[in-house]
């Protein structure tokens, strides 16, 4: 059975400047990605790749198991997708728009849509140019969840949205994927989304995947090693085995992300460095902060 999305060794350069570099990421039915990164990490580049809006330099994205540029009307109907800025036609009303957009989803479930206006308060009879900057985000994501989508791509989806409207939309889209099992790629800078929703991480860095590990794991397996020379410089990298992320703040002091259950004990680590270690357990907002200092 095809992955709703498969992405092998992508490449995109724009301006002379790499923007993706071998990017391989597939994202399995019923799971959750959050794609983590620093502003220009390529979040926007990738996710709009996959989907076949923009065109790549080399490798290749499938979605149901189609090329992502030429995918089928059919296999489009089964994916709803929220870009950073949703363009939407200012001439419309809420109403109008979501009716217009109803009309051609051949699964769109009225009910449904009707309870996510409610939920979002959404006035009906408002002309969408007169809509906030917020307010039109939660437009879009009607227009991409009034279907009950097996795939939902998100860019940014709740970035202009106040505390208490992200929580309900971060509580309707976990409602979606418990009752459809959609799968889901999202991308965002606000770590609390990550907690309730990601069943695994990605993060993308200088164009490509550093990690993509589920996030159980990271909460359970991954601890931060404060790491204080006793007298010796401590090592600009650190590549033994477990250790995920390494930083040398100065000539004695060091953080390394380990993974403990495939690294060597902090004390073999410590006599190594001459060094002692301090290990801390880690949340996950903890360990994205971290892993991107």
């Amino acid at each position: 059975m095809s992955k709703p999305i498969e992405v092998s060794q992508l490449q995109v350069e724009r301006e002379h400047r790499a923007i993706l570099r071998d990017v391989s990421l597939q994202l399995e039915a019923g799971a959750t990605i959050g794609l983590i990164g620093r502003t220009g990490a390529g979040k926007t580049t990738l996710l709009r790749c996959m989907l076949g809006l923009a065109f790549a330099d080399a490798g290749s994205a499938r979605v149901f198991g189609e090329v992502a540029t030429e995918l089928s009307a059919a296999n489009k109907a089964r994916l709803g997708y929220v870009p950073q800025t949703p363009g939407l036609p200012g001439e419309y009303t809420v109403k109008g728009l979501v009716d217009l957009i109803g009309g051609w989803q051949p699964k769109w479930d009225k009910d449904w849509a009707r309870e996510l206006q409610f939920r979002f308060r959404l006035p009906q009879d408002t002309r969408i140019s007169k809509l906030s900057g917020g307010e039109q985000q939660l437009l879009a994501l009607v227009l991409a969840l009034g279907h009950k989508p097996e795939l939902l791509v998100l860019d940014e989806p709740v970035a202009s949205l106040d505390p208490v409207v992200r929580r309900t939309v971060a509580a309707t889209i976990a409602e979606l994927q418990a009752e459809r099992e959609t799968s889901i790629i999202f991308s965002t800078h606000i770590l609390s989304d990550l907690e309730r929703l990601a069943s695994h991480i990605a993060v993308i860095e200088d164009g490509r995947i550093g990690l993509l590990r589920e996030a159980d794991s990271i909460r359970q397996d991954v601890q931060r090693w404060q790491i204080r020379s006793n007298a010796a410089n401590l090592p600009d990298r650190l590549s033994d085995a477990g250790v995920l992320h390494y930083r040398c703040h100065s000539r004695r002091e060091a953080t390394a992300l380990v993974d403990v259950t495939q690294a060597a004990p902090a004390a073999a680590l410590a006599e190594k460095l001459g060094a002692h270690i301090d290990c801390q357990p880690l949340g996950l907002e903890d360990f994205v902060v971290e892993y991107l200092q």
